[in-house]
């Protein structure tokens, strides 16, 4: 069973609010519809298209399909909008970011 599409606009509109707003959603919406959630026994069952992120603990998974590269390109791309962002601070607000 999944989650209803009023559930699942209910954790949308908590992701607005951050990750504790979403967890307490999420546990809410358990408690009303726990099928719709995995056990953790059944994690390692999973099967992604692209390679699950590990931050520090392995994610439990059965497969995945592409493997997970961070192109160069995109970490460029990405420490140019944070140069532009500080930029757009320093001047705005005065202030100096990352000093």
């Amino acid at each position: 069973m999944k989650l209803t599409n009023y559930q699942r606009s209910q954790l949308k509109a908590a992701a607005c609010f951050g990750c504790g707003q979403i967890d307490k959603v999420a546990a809410i919406l358990q408690r009303e519809n726990p099928e719709a959630f995995l056990r953790e026994s059944e994690l390692h069952q999973r099967n992604f298209y692209h390679e699950p992120m590990s931050y520090g603990s392995p994610v439990p998974h059965r497969s995945y399909v592409q493997r997970f590269v961070v192109r160069r390109r995109e970490l460029d791309n990405e420490q140019r909008l944070i140069m532009a962002q500080n930029h757009y601070l320093e001047t705005t607000y005065q202030i100096g970011v990352g000093a």
